[in-house]
């Protein structure tokens, strides 16, 4: 499949008051509740008594602290929504000397890492621009690194006149996705579909922006593995390949599936106002 979002190797976060580039009026209605919690603080440390994942911010300036903490508490909920807990190691360019020390650590066994970083692109001719990429092992069903190209992602929240740092966290949250399923390939539908248009931005439907029911099931029973933990539930094992995506519905978004090896997932992000 093409690669369209990164989320890999990086998080960062800060319990601090978001600011918003963009007015809020202009915001979704699926937008606008993330962008308020992010605002009036909502803090990250909110459990749900799911398993927890760790996960290691890297941010060299490139997103202001306010959006970074406005866009981690969107990844949050949205996990918390699928029964996820998180904890966060902020390393950016200034770290403390303790933070410093765990930065410089190799990953734990529960622990991933997503970095957040500038890569100018040119949308196609239909509008279509990668977002970011996660780096899967198919073959072990497992993933630690995943990107997120920040400018791309403020190039479509200003297409559809979002919130800019909530899309980054949704971002945040599909990429994180495929490092727990350990796999590449992409659902039709929910947060894991492969292609994100300024038309399902704007229209604001709440499944376009959460994991299915049984993709957060093998989620939960991945981060139990990672702890070293055995799932009391059946069949949560990770969706792998190939990837439960039809020829035509292949076709239609413009995925393809590598099945073996170090492979790249992502998503797309589209500017043009059509459905797709």
């Amino acid at each position: 499949m093409r690669n369209a979002i990164t989320v890999a190797w990086a998080f960062a976060l800060v319990v601090i008051p978001t600011s918003v580039a963009l007015a809020g009026s202009d915001n979704t209605p699926l937008i606008a509740p993330q962008t308020a919690a992010t605002r009036h603080g909502h803090s990250l440390d909110a459990t749900t008594g799911g398993p927890q994942i760790q996960i290691r911010v890297y941010n060299a300036g490139v997103v202001p602290a306010a959006d970074q903490a406005a866009a981690m508490r969107a990844t949050a909920m949205t996990l918390a929504a699928a029964g996820i807990d998180t904890s966060w190691l902020t390393c950016g360019d200034t770290p403390d000397a303790a933070t410093s020390t765990r930065c410089g650590t190799p990953l734990g066994p529960s622990e991933l890492s997503v970095r957040f970083v500038n890569l100018p692109g040119i949308a196609s001719p239909h509008g279509e621009l990668p977002l970011g990429n996660s780096l899967v092992d198919t073959n072990a069903g497992a993933g630690k690194l995943a990107t997120i190209y920040v400018d791309r992602v403020r190039w479509l929240a200003v297409q559809a006149a979002v919130d800019m740092p909530t899309l980054v966290g949704l971002a945040l949250a599909h990429e994180i996705g495929h490092l727990l399923l350990g796999t590449n390939a992409h659902s039709r539908a929910g947060l894991m579909r492969a292609v994100w248009s300024r038309t399902e931005l704007q229209r604001g439907e709440a499944a376009d922006w959460r994991f299915g029911r049984s993709e957060a099931a093998r989620i939960r029973a991945s981060v139990l593995r990672l702890k070293g933990l055995r799932s009391t539930q059946r069949d949560l094992h990770a969706i792998g390949c190939p990837a439960p995506v039809d020829g035509a519905s292949a076709a239609a978004t413009g995925t393809t599936t590598t099945c073996a090896g170090n492979t790249l997932a992502s998503l797309r992000g589209v500017a043009a106002a059509v459905d797709r």
